[in-house]
């Protein structure tokens, strides 16, 4: 696998929300980046901010505004055994996993985390998960749930 970026080495995006399978799929990463001399992108897809209308009785906030978003980790704290491995962390507005595989367009692998157990992954995957593997320029990686 080789990435199309100008001057640089490999790059592994990995979709990343904190949560458990992310998590897994972020150690994966992280151990074959630094078996392969790579750096690792954890990005958040998140959904666009949207213009509430506070005086809306049907807005999914009827007191008008977002709800906070949490801050982003700081990757040291997310590199465990791995701190040789450059690590950024992102985030990106969209909705679905082609927001990831377009964050991901120069990289040479995606990760992402499996929400099925393994003996459930073989009848297929997510929607995120599918759209994707739909989108990608770069093979993916599933990593099953632990």
């Amino acid at each position: 696998m080789s990435g199309n970026r100008s001057g640089g080495g490999r790059r592994f995006v990995v979709g990343y929300d904190g949560s458990g399978h992310a998590t897994a799929a972020l150690r994966w990463a992280l151990a074959h980046a630094d078996a392969e001399g790579a750096a690792v992108a954890a990005i958040e897809v998140v959904a666009p901010e949207t213009a509430f209308v506070p005086a809306a009785p049907m807005s999914p906030q009827p007191h008008g505004g977002q709800p906070p978003r949490r801050p982003l980790p700081e990757p040291a704290e997310l590199l465990g055994d791995h701190a040789r491995v450059p690590l950024s962390v992102e985030r990106v507005e969209g909705r679905t996993g082609r927001a990831l595989a377009e964050a991901a367009r120069d990289a040479d692998l995606v990760v992402i985390g499996a929400h099925h157990s393994p003996a459930h992954i073989t009848s297929g995957v997510g929607a995120f998960a599918a759209d994707c593997l739909r989108h990608a320029g770069c093979p993916v990686v599933i990593v099953p749930a632990e």
